[in-house]
């Protein structure tokens, strides 16, 4: 036994040191600490399952949003287009009701001319009639009775 070193004589009471320091340890402390440690995984593994599945249910819900948005601009479009038609319409029409304004104030002008004449002829027929002595002997046939 002469042949042991220091050297490996150190190294051998080290290892016997570390073993010895290791059983030492409490086992439950270890065992408490990987148990909390799970349970701290277990939870954060729950979590990220429970944002993921909300995170798909927000990508759902925005892709519906992204639907009713193209939908609703096409829509938009649509009635744009039936905006501007209507409108053109409704400027023919004004143009429209203008022109039969004026044709019937035009036509009422000259109705009220033509009573006006009917008048002044009425006039003159009873001024005629009334200057003619009665019962001249003449006899008046109306034109459309001249062929017969």
């Amino acid at each position: 036994m002469k042949n042991f070193s220091p050297v490996v004589l150190g190294v051998f009471a080290l290892c016997a040191m570390g073993l010895w320091g290791c059983s030492q340890q409490k086992a439950g402390a270890i065992n408490a600490k990987m148990r909390d440690l799970e349970s701290r995984y277990a939870k954060l593994e729950e979590d990220f399952r429970t944002l993921y599945a909300a995170h798909e249910q927000d990508r759902a819900k925005l892709a519906q949003a992204e639907e009713q948005r193209s939908t609703a601009e096409a829509q938009k479009a649509d009635l744009t287009a039936k905006l501007d038609s209507v409108i053109h319409e409704r400027e023919n029409f004004r143009k429209q009701i203008t022109q039969r304004t004026q044709e019937r104030d035009h036509a009422q002008t000259n109705l009220i001319q033509f009573h006006q004449d009917l008048k002044t002829l009425a006039g003159r027929i009873e001024a005629a009639l009334n200057s003619n002595p009665p019962n001249t002997g003449a006899t008046i046939i109306p034109a459309s009775r001249r062929t017969q």
